[in-house]
């Protein structure tokens, strides 16, 4: 389907003509809502702000539509914002992408797209699989922001606020139950405990039973299970003094598929454009076994080994103190947060164990300290001043055992005893950022405004490394090396074995920001803001398939922002443009690399030369009437390789003995040309004094590659149409709700593949009771 026939399919499925929508907060409708938009506060400039003033894009998302849409970890973002993707569909790592730009599936990347939660930099990207728990809002702050977060967030930022002991007693409740066994018991309490001590205790549990099922093993997947508890305590002896300790720990658990979503078979047997000098590989023994196989995505069948799974555990303690004296507010964050996480991944998908299995366990612990100071708001000169530390650690480590290459060991004569192949790669990685930033803003008159910013960096980097070959005592892991003599015949599958390796590498930058807003009404802004970012480089563990170990240089971008933010009608109608621009130096690129001789992937790295982020950004709401709203949020985008010479060669390219590496004009990964989605809420007046209020939510995108230039990689256009309808009395404290999701029952494409691929939960539909006590 082509980006107009998209759009056009949008207007005739939900009536709605209307480019809308920035904040959905505003759009929730379980209460009896004003006929005017909400004020949406946000702390994207680390103030206290109101977005309609904070010169950059950003879409928030409050904590009650979270809640009424059930939405429950960050991957779920992709059913809400455009040209923002987060998913869970790697084995090395998550993906996270804004506007085309991310850092795509590698243990060493940090993320381009950083995440932080309650001030403190969650830059590993196993976060994103951690539950939500009580939040109060989450901010989408698209392109580079450099000067307030920092810290790699070079492609944008996910700003996380969870909710805070109030002064007044709180509490609220929620329970869930849907198909495919999907359910959810989430609930807090919290309020003043004396005069100067106040907690909040929140606890969640959500989960589901699976809807694709495995025909080898008759289980159904994924079988989620996540539950996750947080203490929030205040202190405040005085009136300017404040400190807030967090504590929360969470363990996630999938079982059944090793990414988010189970894979299926596909383009089995092959048709073009693959062609006939595509390996057989797992499609010839797929075929081989006839119709015990599942093919297509027709159908929610799949096969593959028993024992897949994932888990995730997280812990995490946050200090905040807030001090305010000589008219300045001066800000501490002390931060620690760790995480365990492991995965048995099944590569070959057949029900015998005879292709390539892995475990990768890996473990990260954080500390960081942030210290600022600013001026108060509304001054002729505003300003913001500080300093951050980070150190932290982390261990990876991957076990593949290789049984599809037994037969290939017959030549060397290799001792049955120390088959099925197995090869064993250790990465540790130990990391010192040191960062100091500064902000100044002058307000030249009631109108002029002009900001200007510089944040400078450090990055230290140390890494251990170290390739082993041995056996298999087992379907996952289960790693004994093996003898010395042994280990040319694996090496000639994987590639040299190396001793323990160390290296190191330190990079630095300074990253300058300016800008200019014109308020020309009081309800009329416009902005221009320029950006340098920067994202230090790393080092690749060590691949066994393509060479040696890969060590990667920093990216860098300049970035800019022309944009337009009004309301109008006497606050019922606002409309808001942003066009942007970024070029990319060096843009750090993760590709599949294929190996002939062992017949299956592995990530590699490099630097693109050159890449260009741009687009434009359309959002509006509507109070149309008391009861009525509409909203919407578009993206038009063109990302996209200036220069990319030298690109590893495509999947398509390897099959069919084409030479060609040139991705030069071919789109980044993750960047569909159009993207949106829109909302209508209406409500209707029952007896008794209930209303009922109907929600429709269309989420839209056009066809987008999640490996540049690769046609195996593609995920066609579609339209998914998600629904609410919630039943509540305006003054009372209850409501039902009843949440619908793809309710068209598409078959949509998540993670497109050569022979596996994997697509949305089909329509659904659940139950929800809400409940919320304390003042209103």
């Amino acid at each position: 389907m082509c980006s107009s026939s998209v759009l056009a399919t949008l207007v005739a499925s939900g009536g709605l003509a209307l480019v809308t929508g920035d904040s959905l907060a505003a759009a929730d409708t379980s209460s009896d809502e004003h006929s005017q938009l909400e004020e949406i506060i946000v702390t994207a400039q680390k103030r206290v702000e109101n977005l309609q003033q904070v010169p950059l894009s950003a879409q928030v998302i409050g904590s009650q539509t979270l809640a009424i849409q059930n939405q429950n970890t960050l991957q779920d973002l992709t059913q809400l914002v455009p040209s923002v993707h987060v998913d869970s569909g790697g084995l090395e790592t998550n993906n996270f992408f804004i506007r085309g730009i991310g850092s795509g599936g590698n243990e060493a990347f940090d993320q381009s797209v950083s995440t932080f939660v309650d001030d403190v930099y969650h830059g590993r990207s196993r976060m994103s699989g951690a539950t939500f728990l009580d939040l109060d809002r989450i901010e989408v702050l698209k392109g580079p922001q450099s000067t307030f977060f920092g810290n790699n967030a070079i492609a944008g930022a996910l700003n996380i606020v969870t909710k805070k002991p109030g002064d007044e007693f709180d509490a609220w409740g929620r329970l869930l139950y849907g198909q495919f066994g999907q359910y959810a018991a989430e609930g807090a309490i919290g309020g003043p405990i004396t005069d100067t001590f106040g907690a909040r205790l929140a606890v969640t549990r959500n989960g589901s039973e699976g809807w694709i099922e495995n025909v080898n093993t008759t289980e159904k997947a994924p079988r989620v299970n996540n539950e996750a508890a947080r203490l929030t305590l205040l202190f405040k002896p005085t009136g300017d003094l404040e400190a807030t300790s967090k504590t929360e720990a969470s363990e996630n658990r999938t079982a059944g598929t090793a990414g988010g979503l189970p894979l299926q078979w596909v383009n089995c047997p092959a048709a073009a454009p693959i062609g006939a000098n595509a390996p057989g590989g797992y499609c010839a023994q797929a075929l081989a076994l006839g119709p015990s196989i599942p093919m297509g995505l027709d159908n929610d069948l799949n096969t593959g080994l028993p024992g897949q799974g994932a888990s995730l555990s997280t812990f995490e303690e946050v200090l905040t103190v807030t001090y305010h004296k000589w008219d300045q507010t001066f800000t501490s964050v002390s931060g620690f947060y760790n995480y365990h996480f492991n995965e048995n991944y099944d590569e070959a998908n057949l029900p015998t164990f005879t292709g390539i299995t892995e475990q990768v366990p890996e473990k990260y612990n954080q500390f960081s300290q942030e210290f600022r100071v600013a001026s108060p708001a509304g001054q002729r000169i505003e300003y913001q001043a500080g300093a951050y530390f980070q150190t932290d650690q982390l261990n990876f480590l991957a076990q593949g055992n290789a049984p599809q290459l037994n037969g290939l060991t017959s030549a060397f004569e290799a001792p049955t005893p120390y088959l099925p192949l197995a090869v064993e790669q250790g990465f540790a990685e130990r990391e010192h950022v040191y960062s100091i930033f500064g902000s100044l803003s002058w307000n030249v008159t009631d109108s002029l405004k002009l900001n200007t910013g510089l944040r400078g960096t450090k990055d230290n980097k140390s890494d251990l490394e170290i390739v082993d070959y041995g056996t298999s005592s087992q379907v996952y892991g289960g790693f004994v090396p093996l003898p010395p003599a042994l280990e040319p015949l694996w090496a000639f599958f994987f590639g040299p074995a190396g001793n323990t390796l160390a290296l190191s590498r330190s990079d630095q930058a300074w990253m300058p920001s300016a800008g200019i807003q014109y308020q020309i009404d009081p309800d009329t802004m416009g902005y221009f803001t320029y950006n340098k970012g920067f994202k230090a480089g790393g080092i690749l563990p060590a691949n066994t398939t393509v060479g040696a170990q890969n060590e990667y240089g920093p990216e860098r971008v300049n970035a800019y922002e022309l944009g337009l933010k009004s309301k109008w009608f006497d606050n019922r109608l606002l409309l808001n443009l942003d066009v942007f621009r970024g070029d990319y130096q060096d843009l750090q690129v993760s590709t599949l690399i294929y190996n002939p001789v062992a017949n299956f992937y592995q990530q590699g790295v490099g630097n693109a030369a050159e890449s260009r982020s741009q687009g434009v950004e359309l959002e509006a709401q509507w109070v149309v009437a008391h009861d009525f709203r509409l909203g919407a949020n578009v993206t038009y985008l063109d990302s996209y390789y200036v220069s990319y010479a030298v690109a590893p060669d495509t999947t398509l390219a390897k099959f069919n003995g084409a030479a060609s590496s040139d991705l030069t004009g071919q789109a980044t990964q993750y960047a569909p040309r159009w993207s949106g989605s829109v909302s209508a809420s209406y409500g209707v007046a029952l007896p008794g004094n209930y209303k009922l209020t109907s929600q429709l939510n269309p989420y839209f995108t056009s066809s987008y590659l999640t490996q540049s230039g690769d046609p195996f990689f593609l995920v066609h256009s579609y339209v998914r149409l998600d629904g609410q309808l919630t039943l509540a009395k305006p003054d009372s404290r209850w409501a039902i709700d009843v949440i619908g999701k793809n309710l068209t029952d598409r078959i949509i494409v998540a993670v497109p593949g050569v022979y596996n691929a994997a697509k949305e939960q089909p329509r659904n539909i659940a139950v929800q009771f809400r409940y919320h006590f304390g003042a209103q």
